[in-house]
């Protein structure tokens, strides 16, 4: 089945998306950052929505116009309908594209939920989801959460282990392997990065109230408090823009919580002063500091917005 799942997203990735001129290189502020990474979140690839396959080529190109990127992250929500032909559309322009060594991709209620235009099972959901990953990433993970340690980094994914709609299920194999994770994080004493397509519940509340982790927040949240390290944890699944001109972030004690606009959706959840699709995170981590820049992926341009955590 993996052999025929790329053999499809070869193909397909041929036909649906023709690059058109050159897009000009950008860097990182400095020349001496320990770690760069992207970050780009709700993807929403429709099989038969061409603006959506333009909207990604582009993007990724422009990621892999960085003179430097060790890292692009995926939030989930990569497809629309968790259908086999979007996912085939999403990992066939990122082969065709990308040349980023760490590719970290995380799974949304879009991939592996049921929904109108999609009535598989979890499980059906979740074996595509690995299939296509596990061909396209070229490793071998059993479960939809994982970490990989990037230039001495730590870079956690989290997931839903089951339907739960737009809410997120955690079960207590997950937590107690996040708490072993966060441990042995703990004697690098650098950052980490926890990715996971929901935000937990008391960040965000009034913006979507149904749209968080759900009964298992507060266990996360403690978890993460409870560590020794500083902790950035990424979000999407908001839709939520830009807004007053700053990055949506919330920080509490050693977490950063950060949330990122949908990058194949209109922002339009919130009144956000700028809802535009394409937008990501470029991520520079320094020894004292981590800077976050908003960029137009699809546009190839900065907004102008950052945001700074001193370490």
């Amino acid at each position: 089945m993996s052999f025929i799942y790329k053999i499809i997203a070869v193909i397909l990735a041929t036909f649906i998306y023709f690059p058109f001129g050159s897009i000009a290189e950008y860097s990182p502020t400095n020349e001496d950052a320990e770690l760069v990474f992207s970050v780009v979140s709700d993807v929403h690839m429709e099989s038969n929505n061409s603006d959506k396959f333009t909207l990604f080529g582009d993007g990724i190109r422009d990621i892999n116009a960085a003179t430097r990127n060790d890292a692009v992250v995926f939030l989930g929500d990569n497809t629309m309908n968790g259908q086999m032909l979007e996912h085939a559309a999403f990992y066939g322009l990122l082969n065709r594209f990308n040349n980023i060594d760490n590719v970290i991709i995380a799974s949304g209620n879009h991939d592996l939920c049921a929904s109108d235009s999609n009535t598989g099972d979890y499980e059906m959901q979740l074996n595509q989801f690995l299939n296509f990953h596990n061909t396209f990433v070229d490793e071998d993970i059993e479960t939809p959460y994982y970490s990989r340690e990037i230039n001495g980094y730590k870079f956690i994914v989290l997931a839903s282990e089951y339907d739960f709609g737009v809410q997120e299920y955690i079960s207590v194999e997950q937590l107690t392997w996040l708490e072993n994770e966060l441990e042995s994080a703990e004697e690098s004493g650098k950052p980490v990065f926890i990715f996971n397509h929901y935000p937990l519940n008391h960040t965000w509340p009034l913006v979507w109230p149904l749209g968080h982790v759900g009964l298992e927040s507060e266990a996360l949240h403690l978890l993460m408090r409870r560590s020794e390290n500083q902790i950035v944890y990424f979000s999407g699944h908001l839709h939520m823009g830009i807004s007053d001109n700053k990055v949506s972030s919330i920080k509490e004690g050693n977490v950063t919580y950060v949330n990122v606009p949908a990058f194949g959706a209109e922002n339009t959840i919130t009144d956000a002063d700028i809802q535009n699709q394409g937008m990501g995170m470029y991520v520079e981590v320094y020894e004292d500091e981590i800077l976050i820049r908003v960029r137009n992926f699809a546009e190839h341009e900065w907004m102008d917005i950052e945001h700074s955590i001193s370490l």
